[in-house]
This record gives C-alpha cells, structure tokens and sequence, in this order.
C-alpha cells in the first residue's frame, strides 16, 4: 500500500497508466478496418511516387510487375480481401494514369497495352484475393494445432492428477499459460454456497465484493464478468462455472491482459478448458465418494466383526461367573470346600479372560491411534520369557512349555510390559490352537546383531494359504474352534515392530508352526 502511495505521489502510476492506455489506443486504431484500407492507399501511393522516379529506367511494363510483387506481400502483413482489392484497384489507376503512354490520362493509345492492363488487373485481384484466403486458412491451421496441442496437453495432465488439489494445480497452471491470465478458483461448500477462502494453487485473492460476483455465476450457472452480458462494468474478472450434467462444484475466475479481447475462437477455447476441468474435478469428487462409502463400508463390516467376536468371549466367562456365583448360593455346596475352591479357580479363569479380552481392546486402541510411546529400561531376555511363560500355564495345565535361553542372550533395552504381552499372545495362540499334550518350545538366542526369540509346537500347522493373514485384525482361519477375537497376533505384531523388530509365521519341515521374532540389539 504505501509503495502504491508513492507511486502516486511522484506521478509514477499515472505515468504506467497513460502508457497502457496510449499502446491498448494504438492497437486498436491498428487493428481496425478503416486502417487497413487507410495503410493499403497509402502503400500504393508511396510505391507509385518511388517507381516514377525510376521508371524511365525499368519501362512501364515492368512497373506493372513490382505493383503486382507489392500486392502480393499485403496477405503476409494480415491485409484481408477488401484492403487488397482497394489496392489492385488504386495500383492498376496508377499504372495507367501516370506510366502507360498517353501520360497522365486513363486512354490507353495501344491495343496491347490495353490488354496488357485487363490481364493485370484480373491477376493482381485474383492472386492478391487467393494468397490472402490460403494466408487466412493457414492462420486458420495455426489456431486449430494450437487450440488441439492445449487441449491434449491439458487432457493429459488431466488424466494423470489423483487429487482435487493437483487437478486445480494443473488446471491453474493451463489456463495462466493459454490465455495469459491470473486464475482463481473456488469451490462449493454447499449446493447454494461458495467456500469463503480460494483455493491456495490460485494465483490472486479476491475481497468479497468479487466472492459475490462469483457467488453469481455459481447459482445463476452462467459467465459473469468482463467479456459476458452480466456485471461487465463492475468486475475485471471474468467468472465461468464449473458445471456438468449432474451438478456444480465452484467457479473459476480470469483476470485477462488489460489489452485483451475475448474473440469467438478464445471464447470455445476457454468453454472447452472449462468442460475439460469440470470434467476432472467431478472425477475426483466422485472418487472421494466412494472411497467414503468403502470406508463407511469397512467400518461396519468391522464393527460387526468386533461384536460378533465380543459378544461371543463376553458370553462364555459372563457365564461361567454367573454360574459359579449361582452355585456359591446353593446351601448343598456351601459346605463342600472343594466344590467351592473349583468354583472360585473356575471365576478366576473367566476373569482372566474377560482381563485379556479388555486388554486386547485396550492395545489395539492405542496401536490405531498411534499413542503407543515406549518405556525402555534394561531387563534380562531370560526373565522376559520366564514370566510370559507362567502367565499362560493356568491356560496349558495339558501342554508342556519347554524354554531355553542361551547364556549370551544377556540383558537388553526394551519396553518389558509391550514385549512380554506380545509373546503372551503368541502363546495363548500357540495354545488355543494345538491338541491337548501337545509341545510348545520357547527359545531366545543371539546374533550378530539381533535377538532371535522362537516360539513353536508340534500341532498341526497353518493351512499355507492362510499364513499372509494371521496377523490382520479380527482374522481367524477358517474351520478352527470357537472362541477369541482375533486380535492377538495383530497386537504382537505392532507391539514388536513398534521395537524395531520383525516377527514372521511359518510352518515346521517336522510338523507344527513356528513364529520367529527378531528384535535388534540396538532396542
């Protein structure tokens, strides 16, 4: 503003404004019919005064040539027909009237150069007409390329945009490169609204004057602004709406050169950029959708997942608590002190696993939402798979648990809570889905640079084809026991990684499944 200001005050500006004004004066005068007709006399005239003086060297019939070489040139200058007949006509006065004997007169003394006269004024009209038409259908040619050489090349980066922004970045980037333009673009906030902010790949602001000219355009569905019908006098942008069949999705502005001028061809140039973006941008649009209603989708199939699985581990130890508490009621047990002890472990068991089952919530929670911060203090690997282990065996009292850990394995840096759930978990898998009497290995050693930590028994193994998917959320294999919500091995999964580290699942070359966990030393 104050650089504006000063402008003002040392005349600076006035002085930009009255040379834009002069230029865009000239040009017009230029361009206008009356001038081509104006500068065509005028080249005759000044041709013909420039022959008279040579003329008596070069005789008059090879005047006629030069007069004939000079119309010739005017299709190359964008003279159109009327302008080059004027001068065939005024060239073939001259020659007559100042170089054909008798002097200075219209007769012509000889047959010959009567004849002579005809032809040329036949051939310079016609060839003069024929270069100016075969002038303008190659200018014609010139605009088509141009116009199809946008078009692709707007169609193109169309095509390969994968967003709403990038769509508006490239449909910014075309229009200020065809039309030489500052653009702007704004989109619906609703079906009657205009958002209040423009998009940031717009390359000007617009105060709210303009926002309601183009809130206009939006709901009136037709151009507004300079070059159109409507609000031409009040606004020097030009707003067209993005529109197609099915619905509208903003505005797009144009701020053209203070000298331009908006003929039939730019005109269908523009409209055409316009179905092109329009085009695009409901793509998008419609593409956002859907992936909307896929993640709607997801989101049901998985809340319906998650109660299906909740319902069912809900239902076993609510039950089995409600029974025990039922039992402690009856007068017949009370006295039986074994009875009683049964009952309780049995309450004790069903609680643990409603523990478990919160707990699992609980970490997948935290897993999804990225809340999951590390603990790190230094405990022995040893101790780690130790307590895991007796975490479990209430649940393994038909399973034997071997452990062994190298003398190497050493203590390590590591969050002891994360770690000793994620192989809790694998356990209880390795548990829940191998026969009774069934061995399950436990080992830890080390490597150059990890720990490599295996838990493996001699079940049955996975089916191949499902190994890629025991560690998706919710996922159960096909045909196995009911019971569990198939979160435990997600949870060790992102637990362990969260570490660093790595844990895969594979079948035994002697029978069973194994998962092998690699947690770097460096933890």
């Amino acid at each position: 503003m104050e650089t504006l200001n000063k402008k003002y005050e040392s005349g600076e500006l006035n002085i930009e404004t009255a040379t834009k004004h002069f230029k865009s004066y000239i040009r017009k005068i230029w361009n206008a019919a009356i001038t081509k007709y104006f500068l065509a006399a005028l080249i005759i005239s000044v041709s013909g005064l420039l022959i008279y003086l040579i003329h008596l060297h070069i005789g008059y019939q090879s005047v006629s040539l030069v007069f004939l070489f000079i119309i010739s040139l005017l299709p190359l200058l964008n003279f159109k027909p009327g302008p080059i007949f004027l001068a065939a006509v005024m060239s073939a006065l001259v020659w007559n009237f100042f170089f054909i004997p008798p002097y200075y007169t219209f007769r012509i003394g000889k047959v010959e150069d009567a004849m002579m006269f005809l032809m040329y004024f036949v051939i310079a009209s016609v060839s003069g007409l024929l270069i100016s038409r075969i002038r303008t259908q190659q200018v014609l040619i010139n605009q088509k390329e141009r116009r199809t050489a946008a078009l692709y090349n707007l169609t193109r980066d169309l095509s390969s945009s994968r967003s709403l922004d990038e769509v508006t970045q490239c449909s910014v980037n075309h229009l200020k490169e065809t039309f030489h333009s500052e653009v702007v673009f704004l989109y619906q906030e609703t079906d009657k609204n205009l958002k209040s902010s423009v998009h940031p790949a717009s390359t000007f602001k617009i105060d709210d004057a303009e926002r309601n000219v183009a809130q206009i355009s939006f709901l009136s569905s037709q151009k507004v602004g300079r070059f159109t019908h409507n609000v031409s006098s009040i606004s020097p942008v030009t707003y067209v709406p993005l529109i197609t069949k099915n619905r509208k999705y903003g505005i797009a502005g144009l701020i053209f050169p203070e000298n331009a001028t908006l003929d039939t061809e730019a005109e269908s140039l523009l409209d055409a950029f316009i179905a092109l973006i329009s085009t695009a941008i409901e793509r998008e649009y419609l593409t956002e959708l859907a992936k909307n209603n896929l993640v709607i989708a997801e989101s049901e199939k998985l809340y319906k997942t998650l109660f299906d699985s909740i319902s069912h581990e809900l239902k076993t130890p609510i039950t089995t608590i409600i029974g025990a508490i039922s039992s402690l009621k009856d007068e017949r047990i009370n006295g039986n002190r074994n009875i009683i002890l049964q009952l309780i472990d049995e309450a004790g068991i069903a609680t643990e696993r409603l523990k478990r089952l919160v707990e699992n919530l609980l970490d997948i929670t935290r897993l999804e939402r990225g809340n999951l911060k590390l603990k790190k203090e230094w405990h022995s690997i040893a101790d780690l798979l130790y307590s895991s282990i007796s975490r479990v065996e209430s649940d393994s009292s038909h399973r034997k648990i071997n452990c062994s850990v190298e003398d190497d394995a050493g203590l390590y840096n590591f969050d002891y809570p994360l770690l000793e759930q994620a192989l809790i978990n694998i356990l209880h898998n390795s548990i829940e889905y191998t026969p009774d009497d069934c061995r399950i290995d436990v080992s830890a050693k080390r490597r150059s640079d990890s720990i490599v930590i295996t838990i493996s028994d001699d079940g049955k193994g996975f089916p191949e084809n499902e190994i890629k998917n025991l560690f998706t959320k919710f996922y159960r294999i096909p045909g196995t026991k009911a019971g569990g919500t198939g979160l435990g091995l997600s949870i060790a999964k992102g637990f362990i990684e969260a570490h660093g580290g790595t844990i895969k699942a594979q079948n035994r070359r002697g029978g069973g499944a194994e998962f092998i966990i690699l947690l770097p030393i460096n933890l």
